[in-house]
């Protein structure tokens, strides 16, 4: 997948009912907003600083015209803005980010849309996987990344971090294996290989998700 808010979806997406599964006070949608600051951070496009301040690091659009969009707002800023900063922004923005992301799922053709009616009255749409296999992939990566150590590499981190910030844990692995996995989750979330800017786009997604949750409340 090109954005980690694509595969962060798909993760959440239960094939059988089309649905995301439930998350807590909105958890997914900070997640899949933050993925955007991190896909940026990933991409060495911008630096976040000690004091959480976002800055550009490299000169030069992505090439991504999507990326550029938000790339383009941060440096246009008047001054530096925090990273909660930019996530709170463009959660408000988009408001619900699922739907864009889902869609652009259905363009690419990983996904279907189905209208159906819920008590033949009010219309909503489920979403079905054309290929199983990809979001098995998905969980099969994450779940060695994490348990084995197999192919954790920046990416794999900030998407193990997101599925951690968005409440989807559940989503990779069994109950039982649970407990070490959030240890290990942790752990990846505060190594060094996940790079301190994306460490602390990670925590201001954590932070931010927290803060919406009791806002919420």
């Amino acid at each position: 997948m090109q954005y980690l808010s694509q595969d962060l979806i798909l993760l959440a997406l239960n094939p059988q009912t089309g649905k995301t599964r439930f998350s807590w006070y909105a958890a997914l949608e900070y997640g899949l907003v933050g993925s955007l600051l991190l896909d940026l951070v990933l991409r060495g496009k911008l630096e976040i600083d000690n004091d959480n301040r976002v800055f550009g690091a490299i000169a030069g659009n992505t090439g991504d015209e999507f990326l550029d969009r938000h790339l383009n707002e941060v440096l246009a800023s008047s001054r530096p803005r925090t990273a909660r900063f930019w996530i709170t922004r463009w959660r408000r923005r988009y408001r619900w980010f699922q739907p864009i992301v889902l869609q652009n799922l259905v363009d690419l053709g990983v996904l279907e849309r189905q209208e159906q009616r819920i008590l033949g009255l009010f219309p909503t749409q489920r979403y079905f996987l054309t290929d199983e296999s990809m979001q098995r992939e998905i969980v099969q990566q994450i779940r060695a990344a994490v348990l084995e150590g197999i192919g954790l590499n920046s990416r794999m981190a900030a998407l193990i971090s997101l599925m951690q910030a968005s409440h989807l844990t559940d989503a990779a692995f069994r109950p039982e294996e649970r407990p070490e996995a959030r240890s290990r989750i942790r752990a990846i979330a505060e190594g060094e290989l996940v790079g301190k800017a994306v460490s602390k786009a990670i925590f201001t997604i954590q932070a931010t998700t927290l803060l919406g949750a009791i806002n919420v409340r």
